[in-house]
């Protein structure tokens, strides 16, 4: 029982070093074991337990001391060991801190973390969808290009196509960023497509093609109807202007007929092609009237149906514009007339749209007419005062000419008289040494001239020049300015006549001169005079305007009455 007794301090004693991690809890355990244990033994075993204990107690010290002196390197571990874990501890202390502040941060980060890891996830989904749907991405995308390819090989169906159907994306999808560049692309493609369009209006095309690019031009849905009719008529008429430009006006002659042809033919194009587009409930009898309505028909639009009339009333106040200015320069009767003819069939081809304007041509043509012939008689005028001023008044032989018709005039007398016809010829033989001016002034047909007049070198000139001019005048001659043409040349008569008048007031003619200037004066009086006079009446046949030489006649007779 005494070694019962001594184990179990023993094990007693070994259990705390034992269990030293929970030596609180099992020290009172222990100790309530004990107490146990000294309430069950006797008087003797008690009294015994002191010694025991102190018995043990040595041992225990012995055994310590042994311990301590074989195992002092594991005390020395032990305490090197305690200052590094209490070295470390207090690092791990420190540690500890550090990482309660940097917690918060560390809870934001992963917050963030987790938000980007959801956005990251997001992009993933997308970029996976946007991987399962990249051809139908790549076909979307290249349709600008597409688009662009179709409108540069004019292929304008296919690219109304691919704007509409974009169109209509846009419409299902108009915050998608893609989509929005798609559309901006094909505005930009579809506005030089609009530029591409009205500029084939600038060209010289046809009506069916013209049909086709209006019909384009629909389609897109720039323009309203009015708009639309005014970008027409804008086109065309630049067209027609590019084509005068092109002109060359160094030639007035040529540069009328060409100006000419091109109203002709491209104004009349462009009022049929405007009219087989657009479709105006104007009467066709009403389209003659430009700038005014028909009797019958009310207008939807007045605005819109009298675009067309506008337009070709502005074209046509150009057109006489350049008339104006270029009719002028044609100095001969010849193209004068080919120019008239020519205006006069654009103005009845034109009548068949309903723009007959040669009521228009009239006023032009009659100036230039008395222009052109003004310019000559004044030409003849000038020329008639310098050889007058530069002649010689000395006797000329009759002309051969002259002669020679006087011969056979006396032989066709001699062959048909008999009785007093022929001392009727016989007379007519013995003036015919010296004829008078009046016989000599018998023309052999109504046409020519008097070959009495090559006598007077002055005179000559002077109906030569005339002549020249109705000569100019008889390709161009128009009854409406019959009269202002008679004045004319009643005009350069009476000039003639105030030459020899005035010629003769400031020179001195002696005996042999003075002879010789008479029988110009009578030439002019009895031959010049009426001869021009009948000449201009051969010109304008059947015109009012006669010529009054009267004035003229009085200066000659006035002057032969001082001589």
């Amino acid at each position: 029982m005494a070694e019962s007794l001594g184990e179990r301090p023993r094990s007693m004693g070994s259990g705390p070093i034992k269990t030293q991690v929970s030596a609180g809890a099992q020290q009172r355990q222990g100790e309530a074991f004990y107490m146990s244990e000294l309430l069950s033994y006797s008087l003797d075993r008690l009294r015994k337990e002191p010694e025991v204990l102190k018995a043990e107690k040595d041992q225990l010290e012995r055994n310590l001391q042994t311990t301590a002196v074989s195992q002092y390197t594991a005390f020395l571990d032990a305490a090197s060991c305690l200052t590094s874990i209490s070295d470390e501890l207090s690092a791990v202390c420190e540690n500890l801190d550090a990482l309660l502040q940097a917690t918060p941060e560390l809870a934001s980060a992963c917050e963030a973390f987790s938000s980007n890891s959801a956005a990251v996830q997001e992009q993933y989904a997308n970029n996976k969808q946007l991987a399962g749907s990249q051809s139908t991405l790549m076909e979307l995308l290249e349709v600008p290009q597409l688009m662009d390819t179709c409108v540069r090989n004019g292929v304008y169906d296919e690219a109304l196509d691919l704007q509409s159907f974009i169109s209509r994306v846009g419409l299902l999808h108009p915050e998608v960023p893609i989509v929005k560049l798609l559309l901006q692309q094909v505005a930009e493609v579809g506005h030089s497509m609009l530029q591409q369009l009205l500029s084939r209006l600038r060209t010289n095309i046809q009506l069916p093609e013209c049909l086709r690019v209006m019909g384009y031009l629909r389609r897109i849905g720039a323009f309203s109807e009015a708009e639309l009719r005014l970008q027409f008529l804008q086109c065309r008429d630049e067209w027609i202007a590019s084509l005068v430009a092109d002109l060359d006006d160094a030639d007035s002659y040529e540069f009328v007929k060409h100006l000419t042809d091109v109203h002709r033919l491209h104004l009349f194009d462009a009022v049929m092609q405007y009219r087989a587009i657009f479709f105006d409930t104007t009467p066709t009898g009403a389209a003659g009237v430009v700038g005014r309505d028909g009797a019958g028909g009310a207008l939807p639009n007045l605005h819109e149906t009298s675009m067309l009339y506008t337009w070709v009333q502005h074209r046509i106040s150009l057109y006489l514009e350049q008339l104006r200015k270029h009719l002028p320069n044609i100095t001969e009767g010849g193209n004068l007339a080919s120019v008239i003819e020519h205006c006069m069939y654009c103005g009845s081809s034109l009548s068949r749209v309903g723009l007959d304007f040669q009521a228009l041509l009239l006023p032009l043509f009659e100036a230039c007419g008395l222009q052109l012939f003004a310019a000559h008689l004044s030409a003849a005028v000038d020329g008639f005062n310098s050889r007058l001023a530069s002649h010689k008044w000395v006797p000329l032989p009759a002309p051969v000419l002259a002669r020679n018709r006087a011969d056979k005039q006396q032989q066709q007398q001699q062959a048909a008289g008999e009785g007093a016809a022929g001392q009727a010829d016989e007379g007519a033989e013995g003036d015919a040494g010296q004829p008078s001016a009046s016989d000599a002034a018998a023309p052999e047909d109504d046409t020519g001239p008097s070959y009495i007049i090559m006598e007077h070198m002055p005179l000559a000139v002077y109906v030569n020049g005339v002549l020249t001019a109705l000569n100019e005048l008889r390709h161009c001659a128009m009854l409406s300015i019959s009269k202002p043409l008679a004045g004319l040349l009643q005009t350069a008569l009476e000039h003639a006549a105030g030459s020899l008048v005035h010629y003769r007031h400031t020179h001195a003619l002696n005996s042999t001169e003075l002879p010789l200037f008479r029988a110009a004066t009578r030439c002019m009086l009895d031959v010049v005079l009426p001869y021009l006079v009948s000449a201009f009446s051969r010109v304008l046949t059947a015109s009012a305007g006669k010529v009054d030489s009267s004035a003229s006649a009085g200066l000659l007779r006035q002057l032969m009455n001082e001589m």
